[in-house]
């Protein structure tokens, strides 16, 4: 099951994808309780981190990879264990002028074994949580000074 949410952020690609892209950030946009990175920057593929994550009254520890990495474009994480599901989160950028970016940000989930039947209460709270995480990227974005690293 996939979900997406698109809007426009008034930053340019390069200082959306730096913050989305920092870990220590995450708890600050997405619905996860902390995120810490376990190897590696947290920016590059393969990079590993852990974040905490409730679903209802049932807390996770979810292990994951950055899958894919383009610096001002795309940034994929993919779940690699600790969760009794698979996940895939992106966040696509395109810019919109020199100084706005257009924001795609979705997630997959693929449920497993018995956690199939709550199929539609994970789809209907992924519908909404994907566009409250986008929401809450883009007010974040527009109030921080983002540093963007020397060499993107």
């Amino acid at each position: 099951m996939k979900v997406e949410s698109e809007l426009k952020i008034a930053r340019p690609a390069l200082e959306v994808w730096t913050y989305a892209a920092d870990v220590a950030r995450h708890p600050d946009w997405m619905t996860v309780t902390d995120a810490r990175v376990t190897s590696g920057d947290g920016v590059r593929v393969g990079s590993r981190g852990r974040e905490g994550m409730n679903l209802g009254p049932v807390h996770f520890d979810v292990d994951f990879e950055v899958a894919e990495a383009e610096p001002g474009r795309r940034i994929l994480w993919r779940s690699v264990g600790g969760a009794p599901f698979g996940l895939e989160v992106a966040l696509d950028l395109a810019p919109d002028g020199p100084t706005a970016t257009h924001a795609t940000y979705s997630s997959s989930v693929e449920l497993r074994g018995l956690w199939r039947l709550a199929g539609p209460l994970v789809r209907m709270e992924a519908r909404a949580g994907v566009a409250r995480q986008l929401r809450k990227l883009k007010e974040r974005v527009e109030a921080s000074s983002v540093k963007v690293p020397p060499g993107n």
